[in-house]
């Protein structure tokens, strides 16, 4: 009895150790959408026991990333990088020297960009956030607008017609949904069979 105990224990403990292992947390650059599918990183780190650099150089207006790995830096062109991943899983993506962080993948993969505005000199400043999306992860990013949207998906006007009773404005499509833990408007197209 004590012999069958302790072999149901090992099997469980080797079960936690080994699904413990493949979610390991991994941070890296990903040079084609290809490789984001695939796992394929470019000066890619276990982020348990390894740690480097991404610097997006936005400040500079520089036309590329520097990755500090392994003690050396590497300067990779943003227009021949389809983007990142960083140890706390978040995914950034490129496109035309502009950086895109990863906000929500369903439907539709969301994006978020922030920028500083400039109210007045008594009030000050305010972030602005604009919300941008693609298809999928291999598709081009548009700003996420209705007339966008519809664009993408040209042919299904009983969707169009669905949209446009659902969501008022732009503004309305970077709603998130906190119950389904989502942005509504995937939440809204899963709903309506969109795949």
């Amino acid at each position: 009895m004590k012999s069958i105990y302790f072999i149901k224990s090992a099997v469980f403990a080797a079960l936690i150790l080994s699904s413990v292992s493949s979610f390991a947390q991994k941070s890296g650059v990903f040079k084609t959408f290809a490789d984001y599918t695939t796992g394929k990183m470019e000066y890619g780190i276990d982020c348990a026991t390894e740690k480097h650099k991404i610097k997006l150089n936005n400040f500079l207006g520089k036309d590329f990333i520097t990755v500090v790995h392994e003690g050396k830096s590497y300067d990779l062109k943003k227009a021949e990088t389809w983007g990142f991943q960083l140890c706390d899983q978040k995914v950034v993506r490129f496109q035309n020297n502009e950086h895109f962080p990863l906000a929500d993948k369903g439907v539709l993969w969301i994006y978020t960009k922030e920028t500083v505005k400039a109210i007045s000199q008594r009030v000050g400043t305010k972030i602005i956030t604009t919300y941008y999306f693609s298809p999928s992860g291999g598709d081009g990013i548009l700003e996420l607008t209705l007339l966008n949207l519809k664009a993408a998906f040209p042919e299904n006007h009983k969707l169009h017609d669905a949209i446009d009773n659902q969501f008022k404005t732009d503004g309305s499509l970077g709603e998130y949904d906190k119950f389904h833990k989502h942005y509504k408007i995937n939440h809204f197209l899963e709903s309506q069979g969109i795949k």
